[in-house]
């Protein structure tokens, strides 16, 4: 079970795809059904980081 501290760790150290968060992180990989969450975090991460590079 990953948490989602460890989700946002990961995109932030670069894991930018949902590939890159699955060979990171290995969330998603078992049954998948945790999959739409992961991919909700990681937008919401890459956001984040984007308006922080605006700023």
């Amino acid at each position: 079970m990953v948490t989602e501290e460890e989700l946002v760790r990961a995109i932030h150290a670069g894991a930018v795809t949902m590939e890159q968060i699955r060979e990171t992180t290995r969330a998603s990989t078992g049954c998948g059904t945790c999959s739409m969450q992961v991919y909700h975090i990681l937008q919401r991460e890459l956001q984040n980081l984007s308006r922080r590079k605006i700023s």
